[in-house]
């Protein structure tokens, strides 16, 4: 443990009366641990045009670098044909903004320019780590204030559009910024602050709740103001369209207890539309994929598996890139057209 983490394990320690130095101490590795560097996959042996080499000579983009906080993220323009705004997508955990390049080529080829990054941490994007879960809010709440100080962004109408993580951030940051026409959350958990119980809990009962102040303590050295922020109180603090998808069997940010759909009752802002995936389209990262493309991701996996029962052991690193070749990427990867027309006649409807 570094010294600035000693400093902070003794700073909990003395503000939280009967919890000793290891248990704060354990409590901190553990949370550290769920937020390592994450960097780009093999491409060889991934399937799916979520790698930029695959979709180059379909769509074009702008590389940069810009602040956050003390690290430099990475940002992709991605500019569009008679633009009629400007999208930002924002990544889910464990992902970059390359995982997203589908959602990405769709917005543009139906009149958006794009705009993405790599969180900190993340990719190409500086950062030994992800840092935790508000780390998300923090770097778009950053690069929405240097896309509106920023030609050619800053006279774009602006709208947002995030999965997962991101679709946390998307809604959350509603509370802090002006000037955003729309929002579409993926997938979206509601709170960056009480995540780690919930997924806690989840998974290991009750148990997980004599952790929680330590967490909720630790986060907030970590990320201050931002952990008073959530997807409902941004949700409501505006009046502009919001469009919440969520999938019944979604087993990474739960339907009925996790998402910003469980708190469904406490939305306010009349403009909120909802799409809620099932069958197929059911799951987390299926909400957004087609049925065709789930149907042969599916296949894919089950080929693979076949290919190592008649060698009778996992194959190889030469076999698997082989193998991968024959793989139709676009199918694979191909974007659930009924959600993004849905997000799309919501942002059109706003210019």
């Amino acid at each position: 443990m570094s010294g600035t983490k000693k400093k902070i394990v003794a700073a909990l320690v003395g503000s939280m009366a009967g919890v000793s130095g290891l248990a704060v101490s354990s409590a901190i590795l553990a949370y550290d641990a769920i937020f390592p560097r994450y960097e780009r996959p093999d491409y060889a042996i991934t399937a799916g045009q979520y790698c930029y080499d695959r979709v180059k000579d379909e769509i074009t983009r702008k590389e940069l670098y810009y602040p956050s906080g003390k690290v430099k993220l990475k940002g992709y323009y991605y500019e569009a044909t008679e633009a009629k705004g400007l999208v930002v997508v924002v990544h889910g955990f464990k992902s970059g903004s390359d995982n997203y390049l589908p959602i990405t080529q769709y917005l543009v080829e139906n009149g958006y320019n794009v705009f993405s990054y790599d969180c900190t941490g993340t990719y190409d994007s500086e950062g030994d780590s992800n840092i935790g879960w508000c780390q998300q809010l923090i770097d778009l709440d950053h690069t929405i204030s240097y896309l509106q100080r920023t030609s050619p962004y800053r006279n774009q109408p602006l709208f947002l559009l995030g999965h997962s993580w991101g679709g946390y951030a998307v809604s959350s940051v509603l509370s802090l910024k002006s000037g955003i026409r729309g929002v579409a959350c993926l997938a979206p958990m509601n709170n960056g602050s009480t995540i780690m119980i919930e997924k806690g809990e989840q998974y290991a009962g009750k148990i997980a709740y004599s952790a929680k102040p330590v967490f909720s303590t630790y986060q907030r050295v970590l990320f201050g103001k931002y952990v008073e922020e959530s997807g409902v109180k941004g949700i409501n603090s505006i009046d502009v369209p919001v469009l919440i998808a969520q999938g019944v069997d979604d087993k990474t940010i739960t339907y009925n207890e996790q998402s910003i759909m469980a708190k469904k009752s406490e939305i306010t802002n009349p403009n909120v539309q909802y799409y809620i995936g099932k069958g197929l389209q059911g799951s987390h990262d299926g909400i957004w994929h087609s049925k065709e493309a789930l149907l042969y991701q599916a296949e894919v996996e089950s080929e693979l598996k076949l290919l190592e029962m008649e060698k009778g052991s996992a194959l190889s690193y030469e076999e698997k890139v082989e193998f991968y070749k024959t793989v139709d990427h676009k199918l694979y990867s191909a974007v659930n057209e009924e959600l993004m027309d849905q997000i799309i006649k919501m942002f059109d409807g706003e210019l």
